[in-house]
């Protein structure tokens, strides 16, 4: 690239990311929800796709800058050392916690399946972006070829759409990763031939796990490549009038509230997270540097890892002091909670960055 912006832009919708993955924890144990509160989880929605798409398009940024190079064990270490860590450190938590409450049938529920706990972030259900991830970074390496030989936009396209329609069968055959079980392709193990498959045997699962986290990363890995070959941040850089910036805000806005309700889920998906990602660039051309806004999102991978420790807590003390959940039973409530959940994750994030040695292992910097 001939021209590096300062991706402001970029830090503020990490922060809006950021608070969406909050908000979709929030309501943990809710049944009935308020007015509104819907609305909210689906625009929510938009914060792992833009993670995964920000996330390779960084990545692919720095591979064509490289001239192909790309640093394999680094970026697994800065993603596993975290994610074992935050693993054992929920399973100490929730046994604790079980202990605590009495409830030995929850300890032993817990260990019932040990490959999604340890594998597939059964420890705590966000954790299961950090093996996306991974799936995603150990796939890229083999991909660099396209780039050595000069892969013409043309063929990176055909890949894109490819990538985007094997993702979708995957969707609709049922067959994706499935959050709450660890596990994918349950739509071929519940089948009669495959009934004993997906426990018995666990290398099969992890197998058949790993090629489902792989196709939903190859759609966001194309784009990527190809945003990052045609040099988005310069074509942004040079159309950055405030008519641009502002009609790109307004696709994020409008795909995201709208587009979910007609588009197929692969596609909804990928633009959410890459049109998050270029209202992003473009508002790069207007925005100055701003400490909060860079802090918090510099804080975001540890917030992500650490805020549902302060959701639990909450819900704690929500149950002790307000009987059936009262505190955060309407929309404006759960709003508050949330960012109250955002400040205090940020806080702790924040003096543990300061501790470089616990930051690295906690937080892979």
């Amino acid at each position: 690239m001939t021209q590096k912006l300062r991706l402001t832009g970029i830090d503020l919708f990490r922060v809006f990311a950021i608070y969406g993955v909050i908000l979709l924890h929030s309501d943990e144990g809710m049944t009935n929800y308020p007015v509104g509160w819907k609305e909210i989880l689906q625009f929510s929605s938009f914060a792992v796709p833009f993670f995964l798409a920000t996330s390779f398009y960084l990545t692919f940024n720095k591979v064509y800058k490289a001239g192909g190079q790309y640093f394999l064990k680094e970026r697994l270490a800065r993603l596993l050392v975290p994610y074992f860590v935050w693993t054992g450190l929920y399973i100490v938590y929730k046994v604790l916690k079980y202990l605590l409450q009495n409830e030995m049938n929850n300890v032993t529920q817990l260990f019932r399946d040990p490959v999604g706990l340890i594998l597939f972030g059964g420890a705590a259900f966000q954790l299961y972006f950090l093996p996306l991830l991974v799936a995603g970074t150990i796939i890229i390496k083999p991909l660099t070829f396209l780039i050595k030989n000069r892969a013409k936009n043309k063929f990176l396209i055909v890949l894109f759409v490819a990538s985007l329609i094997l993702y979708e069968v995957l969707i609709y055959s049922g067959n994706s990763f499935q959050i709450a079980t660890g596990s994918a392709f349950e739509g071929l193990l519940n089948a009669p031939a495959f009934s004993n498959l997906q426990y018995n045997n666990p290398v099969s699962r992890i197998i058949l796990t790993e090629i489902a986290l792989i196709i939903r990363c190859l759609p966001y890995i194309f784009m990527a490549m190809i945003l990052s070959k045609v040099e988005l941040e310069n074509l942004l850089h040079k159309n950055g009038k405030i008519i641009v910036t502002i009609l790109w805000v307004l696709s994020f806005l409008i795909i995201n509230t709208f587009a979910g309700y007609f588009l197929p889920l692969s596609i909804y998906e990928l633009t959410q997270g890459f049109t998050a990602l270029m209202a992003g660039i473009s508002l790069s051309n207007h925005l100055k540097a701003n400490k909060i806004i860079s802090s918090l999102s510099f804080c975001s991978f540890g917030i992500y890892l650490v805020h549902l420790l302060f959701v639990e807590i909450f819900q704690t003390v929500e149950a002790r002091f307000y009987s059936g959940g009262m505190f955060r039973l309407s929309t404006p409530n759960l709003l508050i909670f949330s960012l109250l959940i955002l400040a205090l994750s940020w806080m702790a994030t924040d003096i543990i960055m300061k501790k470089k040695s616990i930051a690295k292992i906690l937080f892979g910097v």
